[in-house]
């Protein structure tokens, strides 16, 4: 009852004179109004919708990580808590542990020399930027010092642009032992497998000081008697029963010339499909390739791997030793068909690629170019005259990394691109004339061409000796030499180029052509001809030499040295628990291959090539070796 009385009241009170009572009671009235209406907001704001979040491409590429380590640590933890003699996980008996089974025992010493790649560095004297790496691995291992201090990593690793030799105060040098190579980055073996089996029959490390004449023996020091150098050579003969290159760049390979023109391969051209202007950006000012260039171009081994032989071995302007070669799967089975059935009629070379492929223009400026006969394609005959560019102060003002480039003026570059096409021989020309330095600096100790007369007393030269065509065998009749390669993998040959856009800040201005696809053969894609060979090194390169250079008594090869090829035709892992593969014919992966391994093991325990079975050839290698007109 009070309370309607009270309410009573307040409806029929009047209005009396303001008092100060009054304007609190009305602040009081318009704090209780504030706070009922955010009461009554509050239950709102909670049922409307918040905007959607807008998607970026590091969203999808954060989701994807995830997604793939969840997979892989679930299959990871599957397969160790699956039992082990389960159908189909049971891991393959080891070749070591199988061939020592069957008796097999260590007999001859091995030595190993990993490629320029794969070896392990570690830091002996640095910049103030490398404290506390003494003795750490810059190359090879975790590479965590390329996040770390990506500048310095890079300052210590690239080599004097005019000696080759060390900068002043950098000093760094190979890892001793067999450490060095077994692993080339956690996880990923390089001859650790290959050491493993190798120890199952009896093998083990040493350190031995006959390794320095063996040193002697491989790379023929030279020696102020020819008495002396006889020797040498004789103890080749005595001491060295095989030599068994696995994966070998006899005659360079053609992914090297993509590395000097533009720091580019296959994958770099594949990024620059699927992501146009990553690499170009001048918005991140990743500058990527530019640094990779700078670095590469002081490394000898680099220049080394060119092709040698010119264009006799790699082919000219309208012809090449793999112009028959078919990429295009439904194409070759055809053709195939017709070999076994001897079946020569006109309808077959009806089918027959018209054109054949112009692998010898190993660098092409446009598809076209690539295609064409070279009596349709103006300016080859062409001589390009190069001259500076103009004042360096305007490249300091991009934060450009320095190259060779800098020095060659966009009318220069133009005049490159207008010869269209370019040959092994004179793709050297153009490389001297776009980094002369370089050049200068690599052939005082690299040569590429084929020698006229080696008992000319120049080719006793060091710099000739990494050229098979340009210096002898020694005389040891009874050593053998085999080529263990990889097959069936599509290889680089010979790249479309263009010039690249031009920009402000950039400072590579060539680069592949990847919007050129599609060829008579199938072979071009994304800029690049592919042959066969094991990813790296065409068929041509590695195996020529034992095919046909060396094979029987030649010029290059006057004692008769035994050479044999063997290759393994690749096969790719048939499930994730193969790892990289146990059949794999990759340009690394192949040292886990069970057949290679076991050929490896079999002769370093003293068996011969007619015990191995002599050649296993899979590849177009004899016939391509026929087509080459080399003086032997």
């Amino acid at each position: 009852m009070s309370s309607v009385l009270r309410f009573r009241k307040l409806c029929f009170l009047e209005p009396t004179k303001y008092s100060a009572y009054d304007e609190k009671t009305k602040d009081q009235k318009n704090y209780e109004n504030v706070n009922t209406a955010l009461l009554e907001n509050k239950p709102k704001q909670k049922h409307q919708k918040k905007p959607p979040k807008e998607w970026r491409c590091i969203d999808s590429c954060c989701w994807m990580v995830g997604y793939l380590c969840t997979t892989w640590w679930l299959l990871l933890f599957l397969y160790h808590c699956l039992p082990a003699n389960l159908p189909g996980l049971q891991v393959p008996e080891p070749p070591g542990a199988r061939l020592s089974r069957q008796g097999l025992t260590a007999l001859h010493p091995v030595v190993m020399v990993p490629g320029i790649v794969t070896g392990g560095l570690e830091l002996w004297e640095g910049r103030a930027c490398s404290e506390g790496l003494f003795r750490q691995r810059l190359w090879g291992g975790s590479f965590t010092e390329i996040f770390k201090r990506p500048m310095c990593w890079l300052e210590h690793l690239s080599l004097d642009n005019e000696t080759g030799l060390d900068p002043p105060g950098i000093r760094v040098r190979a890892v001793p032992g067999l450490v060095a190579a077994d692993y080339f980055a956690p996880g990923y073996f390089v001859w650790a497998i290959l050491i493993e089996n190798l120890a199952r029959i009896g093998y083990e490390e040493r350190i031995c000081t006959w390794l320095l004449m063996i040193g002697d023996c491989l790379f023929r020091t030279q020696s102020p008697s020819a008495h002396g150098r006889r020797w040498r050579l004789d103890w080749c003969a005595k001491h060295i029963k095989s030599i068994m290159n696995i994966g070998p760049a006899f005659l360079g390979v053609p992914k090297a010339v993509g590395n000097v023109l533009s720091a580019e391969c296959k994958d770099v051209a594949f990024i620059r499909a699927m992501a146009p202007g990553l690499l170009d950006s001048e918005i991140f000012g990743l500058q990527a390739l530019e640094h990779v260039m700078r670095v590469s171009r002081t490394w000898d081994s680099i220049i080394s791997l060119l092709p040698k032989g010119g264009d006799t071995i790699w082919g000219d302007l309208d012809w090449s030793p793999e112009e028959d070669h078919v990429c295009d799967s439904a194409m070759k089975k055809y053709q195939q068909q017709f070999d076994m059935k001897g079946n020569n009629t006109d309808g077959r070379r009806g089918f027959q690629v018209q054109e054949s492929t112009k692998y010898g223009r190993i660098v092409s400026f446009g598809k076209a170019a690539s295609e064409l006969h070279s009596s349709e394609i103006s300016g080859l005959g062409s001589q390009v005259y190069l001259h500076n560019a103009t004042s360096p102060q305007s490249l300091a003002s991009c934060g450009k990394v320095w190259t060779e480039y800098d020095e060659v003026s966009p009318e220069s570059i133009r005049r490159i691109s207008e010869k269209k096409a370019y040959t092994a021989n004179t793709l050297l020309e153009l490389i001297r004339s776009i980094a002369p330095k370089m050049m200068r600096r690599a052939e005082a100790h690299f040569s590429h061409g084929i020698a006229d007369n080696l008992d000319d007393p120049i080719y006793n030269h060091y710099k000739y000796w990494s050229n098979p065509l340009e210096t002898k065998l020694p005389d040891a009749p009874d050593m053998e030499i085999y080529s263990l390669y990889g097959v069936g993998i599509p290889t680089e040959r010979s790249y479309v180029y263009k010039v690249s856009s031009s920009g402000r800040c950039k400072n590579i201005p060539l680069q592949i052509d990847s919007s050129a696809d599609g060829s008579r053969n199938g072979c071009l894609k994304g800029g690049v001809y592919f042959v066969d060979g094991d990813e790296s090194v065409p068929v041509l390169s590695a195996g020529f030499m034992c095919a046909k250079g060396w094979r029987g008594k030649t010029r290059f090869n006057p004692s008769g040295i035994a050479t044999y090829v063997r290759e393994y035709k690749h096969k790719a892992p048939a499930n994730l628990l193969e790892g990289r593969g146990l059949q794999s014919g990759a340009h690394v992966d192949i040292m886990g291959n069970i057949a290679l391994i076991e050929d490896v093991l079999r002769v370093a325990a003293g068996a011969s090539g007619v015990e191995l079975g002599g050649d296993r050839i899979y590849s177009d290698i004899m016939k391509m070796s026929e087509k080459i007109n080399v003086r032997l």
